[in-house]
């Protein structure tokens, strides 16, 4: 047979394989089609679903401020200092105590001196020790009036030095405000990111799966080799152990978000998704005046360095002593009396007022030591608020920087997912056409899930750096 005719015979015998070739690889490609990024999917399309009530993340924020036990913990704090400062005020008013006592033989009923009643909150009338005196029986009851007059500052300045204090407690509320909002948009952040990553990771499974079944009709058609369906069903168990983790690590997540709003809820609502649009920071220079002036630890802190110099003040005050009065009135019956005047089982009144003037001329270097510590304590809180300063400082830099970071990485990354896309849409077409093995389309697929991946974390991590910011310049707590 003449060359020629060998030859068309060949291509008549072989056209309808290759026809069949070609139509179940267009029949592939069909059914798995072009492929577009699966990024920013709304919670509500992920697999496994959420069910429950919707929530917003100020509803979630909400919460979090109403439920956290370390806010609740700051306001008992809060309460605490309100009732020092209302106790130190105390010391400025009257102390009026009603007092009975009685003795027999030589005791004798006496008063108590006014410095010592109001220190030591009255003592009334006592026995008085034994006396060179007849033996008689007695009653004594009345009033006992005794009144501060002056200490030279020390009551002023401990009660301005509670005042700030108190101040101090009222910021550490908002601080603790601030650290709760910023937990629940981190947690609630890292819920959405979780939940598309889960989309993502199912979308590539459903790729996967759509492209094994294919190549396991052709295998079975004897028109695609074993290695091409064992590298996709690698492939496949490979996309499911990524879902698996995905929504482990979802679940996590979720439970980060219930413990960061402070309530022991176990039940699932359904996050609403929020908007993610890319702008450009302000100036550092400007966030760190804004940090510096409006951040609670460091309104907190100078409370606290304005109580450690009334205290200070308070302290060194006590140089110069202090003067009270007091005065009594009441009603005195006797039993056997000797002495002249007074009826046997009697009665007599009785009133009386006196000042007492205490001034320290020698204390073992008490007071001196107590001045010397009240300083120091001054000095450490300074420094406390210096290094509080810096810190803020830092973290404002740190916060800044991860936001122009991202933002130019998000770009890069909306290019990286275009590319892979079209990338798989080549590698699928080249496959069908017989001009590339399996692999380029598993390659191709695994780096769109890549790519998708993370242009989903650069999105969210973006979103995260806004709240960082809003935190570390003390915006965000002024909202609630």
């Amino acid at each position: 047979m003449p060359p020629a005719s060998r030859l068309i015979r060949r291509f008549f015998c072989s056209l309808p394989v290759v026809m069949l070739t070609l139509c179940a690889g267009s029949y592939v490609y069909a059914e798995s089609g072009p492929v577009a990024p699966s990024v920013e999917r709304k919670p509500s399309a992920i697999a496994n679903a959420q069910t429950g009530p919707s929530m917003t993340m100020d509803e979630a924020i909400r919460i979090g401020i109403r439920n956290h036990p370390l806010i609740e913990r700051a306001r008992q704090s809060l309460l605490i200092a309100k009732a020092l400062t209302r106790l130190r005020e105390g010391e400025r008013y009257p102390w009026l105590d009603a007092s009975v006592a009685g003795a027999a033989g030589a005791m004798r009923i006496v008063g108590s001196d006014g410095q010592i009643l109001h220190d030591a909150g009255g003592h009334g009338f006592n026995p008085g020790g034994g006396l060179p005196h007849h033996n008689q029986n007695m009653v004594s009851g009345g009033l006992l009036l005794n009144q501060l007059i002056t200490n030279f500052g020390y009551t002023a300045h401990r009660i301005l030095a509670a005042e700030a204090t108190e101040a101090a407690g009222e910021k550490e509320i908002q601080t603790h405000k601030a650290f709760v909002i910023l937990n629940v948009q981190k947690a609630y952040l890292d819920c959405l990111l979780q939940h598309n990553l889960v989309s993502i990771a199912a979308e590539t499974l459903k790729r996967r799966l759509v492209v094994r079944d294919q190549i396991e009709a052709l295998y079975r058609r004897q028109l695609k080799s074993k290695l091409d369906l064992d590298l996709l069903l690698v492939e496949v168990s490979s996309a499911e152990l990524s879902l698996i983790r995905a929504r482990n690590e979802y679940q996590r997540a979720f439970a980060s978000l219930l413990n960061a709003m402070g309530t022991d809820r176990t039940d699932r609502f359904e996050l609403k998704p929020v908007a993610i649009v890319v702008t450009p920071p302000p100036p550092i220079e400007a966030l760190v005046v804004l940090g510096l002036n409006d951040r609670p630890e460091l309104l907190g802190n100078r409370d606290r360095i304005s109580a450690s110099r009334e205290l200070l003040q308070a302290v060194k005050s006590q140089h110069f002593g202090s003067l009270s009065a007091v005065g009594s009135i009441g009603m005195t019956q006797y039993g056997t009396v000797h002495d002249d005047g007074i009826p046997p089982d009697g009665g007599a009144p009785f009133w009386g007022f006196g000042a007492t003037m205490q001034l320290p001329l020698f204390t073992g270097f008490r007071i001196q030591s107590q001045a010397k510590e009240a300083d120091h304590r001054k000095g450490e809180t300074e420094e406390e608020l210096n290094m509080l300063a810096n810190d803020i400082v830092l973290q404002i830099v740190r916060a800044s920087l991860t936001n122009t970071t991202n933002a130019e990485q998000i770009a890069l990354e909306e290019e990286r997912v275009a590319l892979a896309s079209s990338a798989l849409q080549l590698a699928q077409e080249r496959y069908r056409l017989g001009l590339s093995p399996i692999v380029e389309v598993v390659r191709a697929t695994e780096m769109l899930f890549e790519s998708e991946s993370r242009l989903a974390e650069a999105r969210y991590i973006y979103k995260t750096s806004e709240s960082l910011i809003a935190y570390a310049t003390g915006q965000d707590y002024k909202r609630y």
